[in-house]
C-alpha cells in the first residue's frame, strides 16, 4: 500500500501542497479531480521523487519510508510514474523503450515474463518492436510509456493525465487497460482531465484544490455527487443503462 501523509510542496513563495493524506491499495485505481493548476502533478513528482520544489511529509510503500529518496531509488521500491507527456524516448524503438524499463534490480528477475504481461495487454507493441517510437501515432507512444512503466515490475503505476491528446476510442481502450492491470494486483493512481471515464473505472477518487484534498469517496459516489457533476462532468451524468 501506499501512504501520503501531510505532503507539503513548495517553489519559492508559492505553496503547491498544503499538506496531502491519500492511500492507494494494492490492486486499487484511484483517481485525483482538480482544476488545472490545483496540485495534481506536483503531487504525483512528489511522490516519485521528480518534483523541483521544496517538499515534506511523508510517503510510505508497504509500511517503509521512500520520502527523501532518489528517484530512481523510488522506481526500485516499487513506484513506476508516467509524466504528462509521455516522456518516452524517441529515437529508439518500441522495444528498446520497453528494455529500458527493466533497468532496475528487481525488475530485471522478471523482466521476460512483464515483457509477456506488456505485450498482453498493449498486442500492437509486440507487432511494432522495430519501430522507432517518435514515427508512431499519441496512442501507441501511451502505450510504449506504459509499457516501459510497467517494466519496472511496480507496486503502484501513477499516470499523469494518460488520455491527453488521445481520441475518445483510444481514451476508452486505454482506460479498459488500466483496469485490467489493476487486476493483476497493482495498485494504480491517476490524474486525469476526462473525470467520467476515470471515476467509471476507478475504486475511489480525491478532490484537490489550491493544493489541499477537499473531499474523498468510493468513485460512484463522487460520479453521482451534483457538485462534482457540475464542477468536473459537465452537469448531470446519464442514468446507467440509459
Amino acid at each position: 500500500m501506499l501512504t501520503v501523509s501531510s505532503l507539503k510542496a513548495a517553489y519559492g513563495m508559492h505553496r503547491a501542497l498544503g499538506g496531502i493524506d491519500i492511500t492507494v491499495g494494492a490492486g486499487e485505481i484511484v483517481v485525483i479531480l482538480g482544476a488545472n493548476g490545483a496540485g495534481k502533478s506536483t503531487l504525483l513528482r512528489a511522490i516519485a521523487g521528480m518534483c523541483e520544489g521544496q517538499t515534506s511529509g511523508e510517503v510510505n510503500l508497504d509500511g517503509k519510508s521512500i520520502f527523501g529518496m532518489p528517484a530512481e531509488d523510488i522506481v526500485e521500491a516499487g513506484i513506476a510514474f508516467v509524466p504528462e507527456g509521455r516522456g518516452i524516448f524517441g529515437d529508439l524503438s518500441v522495444t528498446e523503450n520497453l528494455q529500458l524499463g527493466a533497468y532496475c534490480r528487481h525488475a530485471r528477475t522478471n523482466s521476460v515474463a512483464n515483457l509477456e504481461q506488456v505485450y498482453d495487454l498493449f498486442p500492437k507493441l509486440k507487432e511494432r518492436g522495430r519501430q522507432i517510437a517518435r514515427t508512431m501515432s499519441g496512442g501507441e507512444q501511451q502505450m510504449v510509456a506504459i509499457g516501459r512503466a510497467m517494466m519496472a515490475d511496480p507496486k503502484i503505476l501513477m499516470l499523469d493525465e494518460p488520455s491527453l491528446g488521445l481520441s475518445p476510442l483510444l481514451s476508452k481502450e486505454l482506460f479498459h487497460n488500466l483496469s485490467r492491470i489493476s487486476a493483476t494486483g497493482m495498485g494504480v493512481l491517476l490524474v486525469e482531465q476526462n473525470a467520467k471515464l476515470s471515476l467509471g473505472i476507478s475504486d475511489r477518487g480525491y478532490l484537490i484544490e489550491n493544493g489541499a484534498i477537499t473531499g474523498e469517496n468510493r468513485a460512484d459516489a463522487l460520479l453521482n455527487d451534483p457538485a462534482v457533476q457540475a464542477a468536473y462532468l459537465g452537469g448531470a451524468v446519464a442514468p446507467s443503462g440509459s
